[in-house]
């Protein structure tokens, strides 16, 4: 099963070096959640084996495209 766009959006801001509060802020309606709140749903949202592994399935498409970069 593939991820929503929401979680998509979540991974890819990770990506970018945003913190796990930062992503989930862009990626989800939390204004008016408290910062706490927030840290406890983007570190449950993180555990989920789905979102953990496309992350560091992107991370290896980054390592690859540095590594070629390199050549």
């Amino acid at each position: 099963m593939g991820l929503t766009t929401k979680q998509e959006i979540f991974v890819q801001r990770l990506i970018e070096g945003n913190s796990q509060r930062e992503a989930y802020k862009f990626a989800y309606d939390a204004e008016n959640m408290k910062d706490e709140t927030i840290d406890k749903r983007a570190s449950e949202l993180f555990s989920k084996g789905e979102i953990k592994g496309r992350y560091e399935e992107l991370l290896n498409e980054d390592d690859l495209i540095a590594s070629i970069d390199d050549i």
